[in-house]
């Protein structure tokens, strides 16, 4: 949740910093990759966001897929 709130506040490097710690936590948390993936874009870091997307859809959150689709060309 720290992430979430550190996103919306455009700390994007914070927030990026909270999912790290959040898959250290739990490596198959899917939301947390897909999350800082979109951290990640914001920082215009787009091959670590389609990574991260990747990943997060491989765990099953399926509509990391869109945002693969629509950004990572």
């Amino acid at each position: 949740n720290r992430g979430i709130a550190k996103y919306d506040l455009e700390d994007y490097r914070g927030a990026i910093a909270d999912y790290n710690k959040a898959i250290e936590l739990n490596p198959q948390y899917a939301y947390a990759y897909n999350n800082r993936g979109n951290a990640k874009y914001n920082l215009k870091d787009y091959r670590g966001a389609c990574s991260d997307w990747s990943k997060s859809g491989e765990l099953g959150f399926t509509q990391a897929y869109d945002l693969i689709e629509r950004y990572c060309k």
